[in-house]
């Protein structure tokens, strides 16, 4: 694949990641897939990054349903008669959310020599900034704050690979 596809293809793919965070979890699962073919193709650090994808893949998987069971939960908590199910879902969300806090940070552990590569080829400062961001961002989503981090981190990614001047293999 071309350089300047693959740079395009990780940065759109970056970019749909950090709208999923507004779109919903499947966005931020085509976002990473988009942005992990984008990352293959440039050779990014050599490293592995298919473990990178099933961590951030199974992260967006859990936060999603914790955000469903933590909604259906806290929606009808009101209800004397439904206060089983709400407590059973509100159970189940923060069990899905601790999930993937736990998925986050394994990920944020396999991205950030990929990160790190990506700024020594390339010279490229985002790619620091970015890396700071989603490791720390990772280690706060536990307080849901951090998820914040990790959306500016994926726009500083998806910027990243835009601007950055690779070199022609």
């Amino acid at each position: 694949m071309d350089p300047d596809l693959a740079k395009v293809l990780g940065g759109l793919g970056a970019f749909v990641a950090a709208a999923g965070f507004f779109a919903g979890w499947p966005a931020v699962i085509v976002g990473t897939v988009l942005l992990y073919i984008g990352l293959s193709e440039l050779r990014a650090g050599g490293a592995d990054l298919s473990k990178w994808l099933v961590y951030a893949i199974l992260a967006a998987v859990a936060f999603g349903i914790a955000h469903m069971a933590l909604g259906f939960s806290l929606e009808r908590f009101y209800r004397l008669w439904s206060l089983p199910v709400a407590g059973f879902a509100l159970a189940v969300g923060v069990a899905a959310w601790v999930a993937g806090w736990v998925l986050q940070v394994a990920s944020a552990y396999r991205l950030r020599p990929v990160l790190k590569a990506l700024e020594g080829s390339t010279g490229e400062r985002l790619f620091s900034v970015a890396n700071t961001l989603y490791w720390w961002g990772s280690f706060l989503a536990v307080i849901a704050v951090g998820l914040i981090l990790v959306f500016v981190a994926y726009l500083l990614v998806g910027a990243g690979l835009l601007v950055a001047k690779f070199q022609p293999r």
